[in-house]
Parts: C-alpha cells; sequence; structure tokens
C-alpha cells in the first residue's frame, strides 16, 4: 500500500500545500479536524510526480473519507490486469513462433500455409491453451475489480475522479 507521504497540492496552481503521512491500516486520517473533516478537502492529493493517470486525486471540499487506499487499489488492479495482458501478449507470440518454426521444418500441418493463416492458428492454439484462458481471465477480474473500487469513489465524489 503506500509506503510514502502523500503531497498536497493547490487545485489551480498545483504547487504543494504541506505532505500528509498517509491514512491508518484502517483508513482513517491521522490528521481529521474535530469535525472529521480531512485538511486535504478542497485540494488535490498524489503519491507520485510520474502523471499516471490516477493520480492526481481531487477531494471535494468538507469531504470526511481518505480515498487515497481506494485509489491505490484501483491502481494496483489495473497494474495487475496490465501485467496479465502483456504476459498473454508475450505467450501468443511465442506460439507464432513456434508455428512458424514447425512450418520451416515442413511440418504437414503447417508446411503450406501463408503467413497470416499461420498467425491466425496459432492465435487460435493460444487462446485455446490452458494458459492463454488462464491469464484472459486474470486479465478480466483484475479490470473488474478495479472497475468497481473507481466506481465506488466516482459515487463518493459526485463522478469527480478522473476515468482511466
Amino acid at each position: 500500500m503506500i509506503t510514502r507521504g502523500i503531497r498536497v497540492l493547490d487545485p489551480t496552481t498545483g504547487a504543494l500545500i504541506r505532505v500528509c503521512p498517509g491514512p491508518y491500516p484502517a483508513g482513517g486520517c491521522p490528521l481529521a479536524g474535530p469535525d472529521g473533516v480531512v485538511p486535504c478537502a478542497g485540494f488535490l492529493v498524489t503519491v507520485d510526480s510520474t502523471g499516471n493517470h490516477h493520480w492526481p486525486l481531487r477531494i471535494p471540499a468538507g469531504y470526511r473519507h481518505c480515498d487515497v487506499p481506494w485509489n491505490e487499489r484501483a491502481r494496483d488492479y489495473l497494474r495487475t490486469a496490465e501485467t496479465c495482458r502483456r504476459r498473454w501478449d508475450a505467450g501468443l507470440s511465442k506460439e507464432i513462433t513456434r508455428v512458424r518454426t514447425l512450418a520451416a521444418a515442413h511440418d504437414p500441418r503447417y508446411r503450406r500455409m501463408s503467413d497470416h493463416e499461420m498467425r491466425a492458428t496459432a492465435l487460435w492454439r493460444w487462446r485455446l491453451s490452458a494458459a492463454g484462458q488462464a491469464l484472459r481471465r486474470s486479465e478480466q477480474k483484475a479490470q473488474e475489480r478495479a472497475d468497481t473500487y473507481l466506481t465506488f469513489l466516482r459515487s463518493r465524489h459526485g463522478d469527480d475522479v478522473p476515468v482511466p
């Protein structure tokens, strides 16, 4: 989860206002006032300056919750989905190479195929493989979980959260 400070930024200039230590493990804000309003309410918060499209996160004025953990979870699930997709693409690439190698070795199943037919056959074989199907399911599950977290944030913010 969060292992570094959270930067609170001015929404108009982007200037650093303060650094927050982040929420308690239960999600509460250690700097919340007596009325429960978080000190970053009305500002932008970010955990990095990488330009990631999940940050900065706008916190509405008068807000009483720390949404950084929810945003981090959504980002982690999207990262997992992207990793699964890269692994799926790498597996497809290996299968295409395997089919081309077999065709070059005069395998009767592939030797008369055009390049397009070999790619289609490799795609068909990879989609039906256990590894390909498992990666596809993992990607879909991670994407659905990220969407759930982002939908929750949108509902709490009144559609003020950027869509990835």
